[in-house]
């Protein structure tokens, strides 16, 4: 028989062969119920997409040291009515002159230093810097000024506060020399009228 006519044949008998095996009984094995949680994946996280140019590895960002021979000091009256003044003292014990170098911060209304927070007494709510206020872009300048053998070294800014009473915490967050430092002053209390 050729092989065309063999093929022909077989697919003739195919439904013929189907509808015999319909009509013989099949027992299926029981397959008992799953009493035991199916364990859950996490969801799955978006790949982000890979760069087109290769990126150099990710260094992390140097923390700012406490210099043990350099305190700061912040002064604020007790009570103001109008605009906070801050000032913002270092006092240097070293023999030879130390500069510091601090730049505008985006979060602190472009100020260059000192940095503060402002906390309500008796909630402990952050009245400044506001959290959620759409992001400056400051200018990236530095102010640069030198305290000279044990000597100092004066910030100023102003801030503008609701009445109430208040604690001012602030700190100097910049370079001396080539160290990124943070300089913290004791927190003031004051009474905004």
């Amino acid at each position: 028989m050729k092989p065309r006519a063999l093929l022909l044949t077989a697919l003739l008998t195919l439904p013929v062969l189907a509808a015999a095996q319909d009509t013989a009984p099949v027992t299926l094995p029981e397959i008992p119920p799953v009493m035991t949680p199916l364990p859950v994946s996490p969801p799955s996280v978006p790949t982000p997409p890979t760069p087109a140019m290769p990126t150099a590895p990710s260094t992390p960002a140097p923390a700012a040291v406490a210099l043990p021979d350099v305190q700061a000091n912040l002064f604020v009256p007790r009570t103001v009515t109008g605009k906070v003044a801050l000032t913002f003292t270092i006092r240097s014990s070293r023999a030879t002159p130390i500069t510091f170098s601090v730049r505008r911060d985006n979060e602190q209304n472009c100020s260059t230093a000192p940095q503060v927070r402002v906390l309500e007494v008796g909630t402990r709510a952050v009245v400044y810097p506001l959290s959620g206020a759409s992001p400056r872009l400051c200018a990236q300048d530095l102010e640069t000024k030198t305290a000279a053998a044990k000597g100092n070294v004066t910030f100023t800014r102003e801030l503008e506060l609701a009445p109430g009473e208040y604690m001012v915490e602030s700190w100097l967050t910049g370079f001396a020399g080539d160290l990124l430092v943070k300089v913290p002053a004791a927190p003031m209390r004051i009474t905004v009228k």
